[in-house]
């Protein structure tokens, strides 16, 4: 049992704080407490396994064991330092005595061990800080060495006495330095508050920090920056002060420098008219370095700041401009752009605006600065100027600016269409290279009037790289520098080549006619001397130009616009619709509400003039980003009187040629006919037909005759036709336009020309698609363009088919013919409808016809409202298209009525019902101022038994009918003294011969005329001479002129329309709208004819009623229906 005192024993051994161990020499631990395992990092019981050696450290083994052999049993060890290992590897510092103790006869060794890592940390720290401590003094006194600052150090009551330096840089002794001395060295207006901020911080202990001048040496004074600090004990007692002096006298002169610059920039700020503004590196505003912004936009400090500035530039511009903003802040490169700025007074005003990056020495930004110029009349100037060059580039001439050199530097849109070449690809080149020129004169002359007179004028011929020749009315500029030398040469070019066209094909038609007609050729030779002077005027007109904003102020006119309207003074700035010009506004308008499209008019001039109007919309794009904006409209006018009287005198002159020609031509044909008649029935009966070489004779003799009369036909064929185009083109053409079904149409013209297809052994196809719509046209008119075209197919296929095709259109019905014949080239296709054109090579190709049936054709089908095109393929044949537009109508009635068969049947009614009156032998008055027609016409209607009588004139005629009155009158117009309407007036305005039938026969055509005067037939010359005598006949049985009718129809519309077709021929109408206003007129007027709507006539009996009255017994009814 342990006894108490080995109790007490084993709780001191555990429980003490120091290590104790008790080992063999060898190493082999006996007790440890436990203070001693956790030196080790270990447990006792653990720790017990060990062997003492093993935990040594290996620097402390080898000592450790000396020390322990060398001491004596009993004996103490002096402590001593060593090392155990702990259990995670790293060595731990212990302090260790030992003794030697007996136990059981055996030597131990017991040992305390006390751990000593804080006490070894601590002392590791505190060499450092004296080994730092030695490096900073080492290196302060170097600094002070080698400083350039003056180094001062005082004592805790502020007075200095460390002061070599400052000595070093004053020239002050010591004794004037110390005791306060040194602030003699200082700037007297810096003394005072140099003082007072020393004392302020000496007596509080705070930092020591100032500014002042320090007189040196060499007794100029240099600014100092002054500092110092208080070194204060740890028991808060200040050792000492220490301070320094650092010369900042070149930083203050930079400081000045920069701020006199600052001011500067701001007074420059104030005083440029253009905007200055700053940013921060990221982008964002700063209102203080955007004084003249906020002046000029009204903006505030806090409106401007961050993205405000945004909210002042136009809401088109903001997201294109805060894009481009935002790209320069993120690349760091200049910004420039283009925006609307908002002024206080809330207008927008274009402004040009620059920033660019402020770096520092180290390539950052630290700002960003810019400028905004207004540059708002230099876009309104760029804009007008834009508006003339739109102007000048929409005219129709061709507009080339070039330099001496002949260089082009400018080619407009007419110059592109003039010569087929585009402006990117003639700029900077030579005019040379693509055109080539033929002048009136040498060019020298033409250059050396250019150089004198500033401008030049006249006819140039311009051969193309293409090979085509034009011709060119030319006026030519000279433009100068500002020193007065030629630099440019401003080249207008108008395009008379259609016009010399004209000179020449009307020449050729004179040159044909005169073949023809000797005696006409001087008449023609005036007429195209007065032709061509009339083109010398239009070659040198020049166009008028007016602009309009999209507010219909007016903005820009030339001289020339205000001479052509004779206006007082300019109208620029006032509204288009101010202006006395009628056809300008709408136009304008028509521009304004559709900008894309072009538009042209005709508009009245002063003195009666007429203006060609081409209007268009003006495009700007202020910006690469910005969509196009229309700023107006823009008219071109140009004078087209001289062309107009031009075309008038021209057709003027055809028609009076060729009816002067019919004359001759009716002698011709009717003697020829006459010749022939009497020698087949006469003459050729008599002769001997044995004879061989008289039977030659006589078939030649009747083959010239034929040759003769078919020739005669065929020159009268081509007068009509000369005379047709020049009464479409002066609009005396009586159109009879009446609902028309198109099939009936296409089998009326392919039963006329079915012989041609028997004789050219072609076939004849028609395609005829059901439940085609009615058209509306002249149906005389319609057959003429459809006859002519099926004509033209057969004439130009030698084989094969002809197809008449007749289909539904978008806008109407199309009827096309197509033909396998020899097709027309495509350059050729254009030209077809050119007047007095035939394609192919004349000079090879006989000519077939007179070049005028397609053009007829064209004339006729633009009346109609319609179309007509060529499609073909040279070789392969051609196909010739019109389409005609439907006829849209609610009256039924009117739409089924044939207007033609009415009249028809009037004139076939008089025969059936007078056919018996009188056949007593007839007599005729012929009057002509012509003998030979006059002879003519005795012999033919001598022949039919007729009595004839002559008058030479009007007058003569007038004379002879009131001293024996004729049977009829066959009247010719153009006579001397009196003209044959004339002389008709006179006979139907006198009770004694109002009744004597009258036939016009004339080479004037004037119908409407004649049938308002009350003639009862009026045919043309040359003389048809069985439609002559048969229509006597039908007048002469019918025993005198009856023109009398009465139409008798509910319906209004149809009224009107019945009565305006039998007045232009002939016929006085006489309207009624019942039964009961019919019976009145029938006893008041005693017309000749009745036509009633047979609906009302079952209703009121009106026939049975009227044939019971007397006078009314023999006349002629005629009965309509909604099936006639």
């Amino acid at each position: 049992m342990p006894t108490q005192i080995e109790e007490f024993s084993r709780y001191l051994l555990e429980h003490c704080p120091v290590g104790l161990v008790l080992y063999h020499p060898d190493g082999r631990l006996i007790d440890i407490n436990p203070t001693f395992a956790e030196i080790l990092g270990r447990t006792v019981t653990e720790t017990l396994h060990l062997n003492y050696w093993e935990i040594t450290g290996e620097t402390s083994l080898v000592t450790e064991q000396a020390l322990l052999k060398s001491i004596k049993p009993s004996d103490r060890l002096n402590s001593y330092e060593k090392e155990f290992i702990h259990k995670d590897g790293h060595l731990v510092p212990v302090r260790v005595s030992a003794q030697m103790v007996e136990k059981a006869g055996e030597w131990l060794i017991w040992s305390s061990v006390e751990n000593i890592s804080d006490l070894r940390k601590a002392q590791q720290e505190h060499q450092q800080a004296e080994k730092i401590l030695k490096q900073n003094e080492a290196r302060y006194r170097s600094l002070i060495k080698t400083n350039t600052q003056i180094i001062w150090v005082s004592s805790p009551e502020g007075i200095c006495f460390e002061l070599a330096d400052w000595i070093a840089y004053t020239g002050q002794s010591l004794a004037e330095a110390e005791n306060g001395g040194w602030i003699e060295a200082v700037h007297p207006d810096d003394r005072g508050y140099t003082g007072e901020a020393w004392g302020h911080a000496v007596a509080n202990l705070s930092q020591y920090q100032i500014e002042y001048r320090i007189r040196g040496k060499d007794g100029n004074y240099r600014y100092f920056w002054v500092w110092g600090a208080p070194v204060v004990e740890d028991d808060g007692s200040v050792r000492e002060w220490i301070g320094t002096c650092t010369d900042i006298h070149d930083r203050k002169l930079a400081e000045a420098e920069n701020q006199r610059l600052k001011e500067r920039y701001r007074t420059l700020v104030t005083a440029s008219s253009q905007i200055v503004w700053g940013a921060t590196p990221e982008g964002m505003a700063i209102s203080r370095e955007m004084p003249t912004w906020m002046a000029y936009t009204g903006q505030t400090e806090s409106e401007v700041e961050g993205w405000g500035w945004l909210e002042a530039v136009h809401p088109d511009d903001r997201d294109r401009s805060a894009q481009i903003w935002n790209t320069a802040v993120a690349s760091r490169c200049l910004y420039q752009t283009e925006y609307r700025l908002r002024g206080k007074d809330g207008n927008y005003r274009y402004f040009s605006v620059c920033g660019a990056p402020v770096k520092d020495a180290d390539d950052n930004v630290r700002e960003w600065i810019g400028t905004c110029i207004d540059i708002h009349d230099r876009k309104l100037a760029e804009a007008e100027n834009q508006h003339l060059l739109d102007m000048l580039n929409h005219s129709s001439d061709a507009i080339i600016m070039r330099d001496m050199t002949d260089r082009i530097s400018y080619w407009n849109q007419g110059a592109e269409n003039l010569y087929h070449l585009k402006r990117e690809q003639v700029k900077d080149q030579c005019i040379q290279t693509f055109l080539t020129k033929t002048f009136p004169k040498p060019k020298a002359e033409v250059i050396a009037d250019l150089l004198e007179k500033g401008n030049w004028e006249g006819e140039v011929q311009h051969l193309t790289g293409e090979g085509r020749l034009l011709i060119v009315q030319s006026r030519w500029t000279l433009q100068r520098d500002i020193s007065g030398k030629p630099c440019a040469i401003l080249e207008i070019n108008t395009d008379i080549t259609a016009q010399k066209q004209a000179e020449i094909a009307l020449r050729q038609l004179n040159q044909e006619l005169e073949a023809r007609v000797i005696e006409r050729t001087a008449a023609l030779q005036d007429t195209l001397a007065q032709a061509q002077g009339l083109n010398a005027i239009l070659n040198n007109l020049v166009d008028g130009l007016l602009v309009v904003d999209t507010a219909g102020h007016i903005t820009h006119c030339n001289p020339a616009f205000i001479a052509m309207h004779e206006l007082l003074t300019t109208p620029v700035g006032q509204y288009y619709q101010e202006l006395p010009i009628a056809g300008l506004a709408d136009v304008i308008e028509k521009t304004l509400s559709h900008p894309q499209e072009i538009f042209a008019a005709e508009i009245t001039l002063a003195k009666e003039h007429i203006g060609q109007a081409v209007a268009t919309a003006i495009f700007k794009q202020t910006t690469a980003y910005e969509p196009a904006i229309c700023f107006g409209s823009a008219v071109l006018i140009r004078d087209v009187t001289a062309e107009k009287e031009i075309d008038k005198m021209k057709t003027d002159f055809i028609s009076t040629v060729s009816h002067e020609l019919r004359t001759p031509l009716t002698s011709v044909l009717g003697f020829a006919s006459i010749i022939k008649e009497k020698l087949e029935t006469d003459v050729f009966p008599l002769l001997t037909t044995e004879d061989r070489k008289l039977q030659k004779t006589i078939k030649r003799v009747g083959d010239n005759l034929n040759i003769i009369v078919a020739e005669a036909e065929r020159l009268t064929s081509l007068i009509n036709d000369v005379l047709d185009i020049a009464k479409m083109e002066a609009g005396k053409v009586e159109w009879q336009m009446q609902p028309l079904d198109p099939d009936e149409l296409v089998t009326w013209a392919t039963t006329s020309t079915a012989a041609l297809f028997e004789t050219n052994g072609l076939n004849l196809i028609t395609e005829i698609a059901p439940g085609l719509p009615q058209i509306v046209g002249d149906r005389h008119r319609l057959l003429q363009v459809l006859i002519n075209l099926i004509s033209n197919a057969v004439k130009f296929t030698q084989s094969g088919n002809v197809t008449c095709r007749v289909q539904q259109a978008n806008d109407g019905v199309c009827i096309s013919v197509i033909d396998t014949g020899i097709g027309i080239a495509p350059e050729d296709q254009p030209k077809v409808f050119e007047k007095f054109r035939q394609v192919g090579d004349t000079l090879t190709d006989k000519p077939k016809g007179t070049g005028l049936g397609l053009p007829i054709c064209k004339q006729i089908i633009d009346h109609h409202g319609g179309k007509i095109w060529v499609e073909s393929e040279f070789g392969q044949g051609s196909t010739f298209s019109f389409v005609i537009p439907t006829y849209k109508s609610d009256n039924k009635i009117t739409a089924k009525l044939n207007l033609d068969a009415l009249v028809k049947q009037l004139k076939e009614h008089v025969i059936t019902t007078n056919a018996a009156r009188n056949h007593q032998r007839k007599t005729i008055l012929v009057v002509d101022d012509d003998t030979n027609i006059r002879e003519l016409l005795r012999q033919q209607l001598e022949n039919e038994g007729y009595n004839v009588r002559e008058a030479k004139d009007g007058m003569d005629a007038i004379q002879q009918i009131k001293i024996a009155r004729p049977d009829l009158i066959v009247l010719d117009v153009m006579m001397p003294q009196i003209n044959g309407f004339d002389v008709a007036a006179v006979l139907k305005n006198d009770p004694q011969t109002a009744d004597i039938p009258i036939i016009i026969l004339s080479i004037v055509e004037n119908k409407e005329r004649g049938f308002h005067i009350g003639i009862d037939r009026y045919l043309t010359k040359p003389i048809d001479s069985e439609k002559l005598l048969r229509e006597i006949g039908l007048l002469l049985s019918q025993g005198t002129s009856s023109k009398k009718v009465l139409v008798v129809d509910q319906n209004a519309s149809t009224l009107k329309t019945m009565s305006d077709v039998l007045q232009t021929q002939g016929y006085n109408v006489i309207e009624a709208a019942d039964s009961q206003d019919c019976i009145h007129k029938a006893l008041s007027v005693k017309p000749d004819m009745i036509i009633i709507d047979s609906i009302l006539s079952e209703e009121a009996e009106l026939v049975k009623t009227l044939r019971f009255e007397k006078e009314l017994e023999n006349v002629c009814f005629i009965l309509l229906s909604d099936s006639q």
